[in-house]
């Protein structure tokens, strides 16, 4: 019976590294702002707030972020989230 316990401590101390290499990539990416912002989405929407951590996480440890997130451009990386393109409408006139 010990061997779902140890599973359970290992998922558990994967889950704690992987929120304290985000903590510690948010707090060197984000300004205080942003990291506040992300705080408040996490408590409103935390399915839109794990997708936006997700890839601000693997833009960071690709090296893509350049410089700091600050609260403007996190809400415009919301926005293009939460808004994915508008879906086309195809409308057919027929001629009689």
């Amino acid at each position: 019976m010990q061997i779902p316990n140890q599973m359970d401590r290992g998922e558990l101390e994967q889950r704690r590294r992987l929120e304290k290499l985000k903590q510690e990539l948010f707090s060197k990416h984000l300004t205080k702002e942003a990291r506040e912002r992300l705080g408040n989405l996490r408590y409103a929407h935390p399915e839109l707030a794990e997708s936006v951590e997700n890839m601000l996480l693997q833009s960071a440890m690709a090296n893509r972020i350049k410089g700091l997130i600050d609260d403007d451009k996190l809400k415009e990386l919301l926005n293009v989230i939460s808004h994915p393109k508008d879906e086309r409408k195809i409308v057919f006139n027929r001629k009689i």
